[in-house]
């Protein structure tokens, strides 16, 4: 018995000693590619998330308001957003069509008494005299015919009015008049934000001024989202108090709503070309940071680097590394030196799709 127990315990003895000739098994990582980029620092400058059209809608005549939209409708661009009592309106708009009708048959007959009298004073059976107190008739006729559409136009004008229509669309925000009020032209109904039209406004300092152009991209972030926008429009003009400049990011699909706080990151010197890894390849250590390198045989090595600039999750590095490298991204921390790594394929797309037909 004690020989056969012995024989078991040197067994393992042997296989343990061959791992450790071996070394560890094979790791599972992730990888990907060392790329170029034109990358360069940035500063993060506050920002604000506003809406490009944000307006307090004023009536235009006066009355009784009958209907204000609610606050959080959702209003499409010539839709009303309140509404006036239009009875007087439509009264005045009537007795101008009246007047109107009653001057445009005066302005025909006396037009064809005109042409009447034209022909006699052709024929020499009329005087010329009759013919001029005809034509003056004929033409005060049309005068006031022109008069009378006039009126018309406004009248129709005065109850298109009593609707109020939206300029763009958007959401009512705030309602500032209550059916049953008297408004008067000029008073605000409704406050109309386009909240689809969004952008990050941000006050940058002057320093940063020749780095910054018309449809450049930056980022806009406010600590959990990152996203990559463009600049929609540079305010050349600094503040002499605070030495800073607007700029304005246009927002597409924003995740955020008018009113939230971001930042904005502009870059502060020229933009350099650098090599770049993402930012989960960069293994931080108290001695420097580091990546792992994987080599044609699939084993890492660890290559030590110096990080510098960030563009979104790409993290420009300097080191013993080129474009085109691989180097990991996914079970980096218990890599060691030479050890041999299993490529996992980028399956998590694929994964999340199938876990999320189950999550209810």
């Amino acid at each position: 018995m004690f020989r056969f127990v012995s024989s078991a315990v040197l067994a393992v003895m042997l296989s343990a000693g061959a791992m450790a000739q071996q070394g560890p098994p094979p790791a599972n990582v992730r990888v990907t590619d060392v790329v170029e980029a034109d990358m360069a620092p940035t500063i993060q400058s506050p920002a604000t998330v506003l809406s490009r059209r944000d307006s307090e809608i004023a009536a235009e005549a006066s009355g009784r308001i009958v209907f204000v939209a609610e606050p959080g409708d959702l209003i499409e661009a010539g839709e009303p957003v309140a509404r006036i009592d239009d009875t007087q309106a439509r009264l005045q708009l009537g007795e101008a069509r009246a007047r109107l009708a009653r001057l445009r048959a005066n302005a025909d007959y006396q037009s064809s008494e005109y042409d009447r009298w034209s022909r006699l004073v052709s024929a020499g059976t009329a005087p010329e005299t009759r013919l001029r107190e005809v034509e003056l008739a004929r033409n005060l006729a049309i005068q006031e015919q022109t008069e009378a559409r006039s009126a018309v136009q406004r009248a129709q004008l005065e109850l298109d009015r009593t609707e109020i229509l939206a300029p763009f669309s958007g959401r009512i925000v705030e309602r500032l008049i209550e059916v049953g009020e008297y408004s008067t032209p000029g008073r605000d109904i409704v406050r109309l934000v386009d909240t689809g039209s969004l952008e990050a406004r941000s006050q940058a300092p002057i320093s940063v001024a020749p780095f910054l152009t018309v449809g450049d991209t930056v980022q806009v972030g406010d600590g959990e989202r990152r996203i990559n926008a463009p600049i929609r429009a540079i305010i050349p003009v600094g503040d002499s108090t605070t030495r800073t400049f607007e700029v304005r990011v246009a927002l597409e699909d924003s995740p955020w709503i008018a009113g939230a706080g971001v930042r904005v990151y502009l870059p502060r010197a020229a933009s350099e070309h650098v090599v770049a890894v993402p930012q989960d390849a960069i293994v931080l250590r108290s001695a420097g940071s580091h990546v792992w390198i994987v080599g044609d045989d699939n084993t890492a090595q660890q290559v030590s680097v110096v990080p510098g600039s960030r563009n979104g999750d790409l993290v420009a590095v300097t080191g013993e590394l080129s474009a085109g490298d691989r180097v990991v991204v996914r079970g980096a921390e218990r890599l060691t030196p030479g050890q041999t790594v299993n490529i996992l394929e980028d399956t998590a797309s694929n994964s999340g799709a199938a876990t999320g037909g189950n999550s209810n």
